[in-house]
């Protein structure tokens, strides 16, 4: 085990790297490259550690879609050679995600205890700060946040803030600019549902998976009644008319039965006499 003092030295100076600069010292170390400054050991526990986890797992995962660029076509390489070259890079950007995804989930699975402690208010707050993009209260970061957000332990709490939250966005946004125009509103409202969608199919997933932990079957959404509710909500009175209108046919459809058999009855006395 690497000395701690170094240790969190070596976390103190990778904290203050821009991204970009962090990513390349990320990708140096999984690729097989040394510092002088720093013994292996040291660099692998720091990127590792708690608090550089998140960031480490991010910068690989950005650092494999940019494989072309830390592996840029040589000169008298074929794009087919260029990809052989690449495949082992990649794959060990790949190997490395592995140990640092555990810390992250065991990171978020931590942070959803505290999360499921809140109250209702403090829940619903932190939720919809996140929704909204703004910063999250450190130590914690935004990926372990969404992570913890979506476990088991509190994904139906979130799932219930979300149908809120598309039920009535103003009570969750923030109040509008003075002279706001009425399509910057609207594409404000659009944006913001559509971010709280997406979070809501996950989080449906995520409230699936806790009832298959607890060995229950899960439910698949009624999509057809959440269509009508927000039909319901966006044009009432329309959809009132088309009840009514249903139920008008459902009756005659009745009524026309009820006769169909009083008729059959009539007939089958008259030839009985």
């Amino acid at each position: 085990m690497a000395d701690a003092r170094k240790v969190a030295a070596e976390i103190q100076r990778l904290s203050r790297l821009s991204d970009d600069a962090f990513m390349d010292r990320v990708v140096a170390y999984v690729t097989g490259g040394t510092d002088r400054r720093v013994p292996r050991d040291v660099q692998g526990e720091a990127f590792s550690s708690p608090l550089l986890a998140p960031r480490t797992l991010l910068a690989l995962e950005t650092a494999g879609r940019r494989a072309k660029t830390y592996n840029p076509l040589q000169e008298g390489e074929t794009k087919r050679q260029q990809q052989a070259r690449i495949a082992p890079w990649r794959a060990a950007i790949k190997a490395a995600m592995g140990p640092i995804q555990d810390v992250v989930d065991d990171l978020a699975h931590e942070h959803a205890k505290e999360l499921a402690a809140l109250d209702d208010d403090a829940f619903s707050d932190r939720w919809t700060g996140l929704v909204l993009g703004e910063p999250v209260p450190e130590p914690t970061s935004p990926r372990v946040e969404e992570l913890a957000f979506r476990s088991h332990r509190v994904a139906r709490r979130t799932a219930d803030i979300c149908r809120l939250m598309l039920e009535d966005p103003a009570g969750f946004m923030p109040e509008p600019a003075p002279g706001e125009s009425r399509t910057t509103h609207r594409r404000r409202v659009e944006g913001f549902r559509q971010r709280v969608q997406t979070e809501a199919s996950f989080l449906r997933y995520a409230v699936q998976y806790a009832d298959a932990r607890q060995g229950r079957m899960p439910s698949e959404p009624n999509h057809r009644l959440q269509a009508l509710k927000l039909l319901g909500q966006a044009h009432p009175q329309e959809l009132l008319a088309l009840l009514r209108q249903v139920r008008g046919e459902d009756r005659a459809a009745k009524q026309q039965e009820r006769r169909d058999r009083r008729d059959i009855r009539r007939a089958a006395r008259s030839g009985a006499q």
